[in-house]
């Protein structure tokens, strides 16, 4: 059993402008700042100190990773290309408002698959979960405790594949709305046909209770 933090990249302009990120390069802007800020605090106060920090070689993953591991000592982090950002294509740098009228039938609830929409000259949430599974699940045999930090909607595909569901069709592009920074989860393993299953988890998400920790 691995206690995994799933930590979500700092915003960017890209966030605050509503825009599809995808690998785009893009560095935390002011908001980011603040959240990292946050987020450390949070791992403070639940005395979370993972063994490392596993991130991608890209911003703004790898700018919160490396900010992070700055404010708690000991904490190594390491870049896997694995962890790069779902790749959507032609659709990177669109607004996503832009991207739902031009295919409004794709982003109808219920009536695609979100784990398959695949962007032009992009891969699906399904490509990015199957790549994911090699380096996390030899993540998990070597730690017991470790940190992810990763862009929405990679963080949204490990959140779901560790939780044994499928994402709404909505969180395709940017994500789920969420306005948590930190989840920790413990699992045994990171499957990539968990991603597709809405069978029971095996996980145990302790996010209500860092967020009580956070507000003492």
């Amino acid at each position: 059993m691995s206690t995994v933090v799933l930590i979500r990249a700092g915003s960017t302009d890209y966030d605050d402008q509503h825009r599809i990120l995808g690998t785009l390069d893009v560095p935390i802007n002011n908001r980011g700042v603040e959240q990292v800020r946050e987020i450390v605090r949070q791992l403070q106060a639940k005395s979370l100190k993972p063994e490392c920090i596993l991130t991608s070689p890209d911003d703004p993953a790898n700018g919160t990773a490396y900010a992070i591991a700055e404010a708690i000592a000991g904490v190594k982090v390491r870049e896997l290309d694995e962890l790069k950002n779902v790749n959507q294509g032609l659709w990177q740098g669109l607004p996503e408002s832009d991207v739902r009228k031009r295919f409004p039938r794709l982003f109808k609830s219920g009536k695609e698959d979100p784990t398959a929409i695949c962007p032009p000259e992009g891969e699906t949430l399904s490509d990015a979960c199957q790549r994911l599974q090699r380096a996390l699940s030899k993540a998990m045999k070597k730690y017991s405790s470790f940190a992810i930090v990763a862009p929405e909607p990679l963080a949204t595909v490990i959140r779901c594949t560790l939780q044994h569901r499928k994402p709404r069709v909505t969180a395709c592009l940017c994500g789920e709305e969420t306005t948590e920074l930190v989840q920790v989860l413990e699992s045994t393993c990171f499957e990539a046909a968990h991603f597709h299953t809405g069978e029971d988890s095996s996980v145990t998400d302790f996010s209500a209770l860092l967020q009580e920790g956070s507000r003492r």
